[in-house]
């Protein structure tokens, strides 16, 4: 049987994370995925994202540090096998029904499902884990879930604004921890960005979109 290569991914992901564990959420998100049987199994490929995805994907694997050499060989193998799907803020989106999330947004994003309840490639029921890309110069508005989140950013540099505090960039290799109910956004620059992102907690929960008045300036600026 060939040996699957998303697992392969979700494996070095793991491993990854085992070496950065200081946050409550990264040890919670490794001890869950130690839990899970992850057996190989046979794949067929997928078709591609769309067509004006396909580069910056490839592209935001380059800026991945050496680092996580790993974890961007699994992705590279794993690419023709990822499910990647757009959050357009309407039907089946992870948000409120009618959310602004901004045409930035939703013509900049994709989300491929890896471990999870519903629709991921392995199933979990305390556990959503995905792949979280962003085009170049996107904004990813306020937004709040119920959910405790991990960001394990694969690519950089990009910048986060967490609650009220001032925008921060981080690199490659970073991890970042939003605690339930408390705002954040992100803006990518000239780098597209790939993130692993997992929810360990109220996984049935939707995000809310937090208005702030420099959105679009962030947008122009960008």
């Amino acid at each position: 049987m060939q040996t699957d290569k998303v697992i392969v991914l979700i494996c070095a992901l793991r491993d990854a994370l085992s070496a950065r564990n200081q946050l409550e959420v990264v040890k919670l998100t490794v001890s869950r995925l130690s839990a899970l049987t992850l057996d190989g199994r046979a794949t067929e490929p997928l078709p591609p994202p769309p067509s004006h995805f396909e580069s910056e994907l490839e592209l935001a694997i380059t800026h991945i540090p050496d680092s996580l050499n790993a974890v961007a060989e699994a992705l590279s193998q794993a690419g023709p096998y990822l499910d990647w799907r757009a959050d357009t803020g309407d039907d089946d989106s992870y948000y409120e029904k009618g959310s602004d999330v901004g045409l930035s947004f939703r013509e900049g994003n994709l989300v491929c499902p890896l471990v999870g309840p519903a629709n991921s490639f392995v199933f979990s029921e305390d556990l959503f884990l995905s792949l979280f890309f962003l085009k170049s110069r996107t904004l990813y508005r306020d937004h709040v879930h119920q959910a405790s989140e991990m960001y394990f950013n694969l690519s950089g540099p990009c910048g986060f604004r967490l609650g009220d505090q001032d925008w921060v960039d981080y690199a490659g290799d970073s991890v970042i921890w939003n605690p339930p109910l408390a705002p954040h956004a992100t803006r990518v620059y000239e780098a597209p960005f790939l993130s692993a992102v997992s929810w360990v907690s109220d996984l049935d929960s939707v995000c809310r979109v937090v208005h702030r008045d420099d959105w679009q300036m962030i947008e122009d600026q960008l």
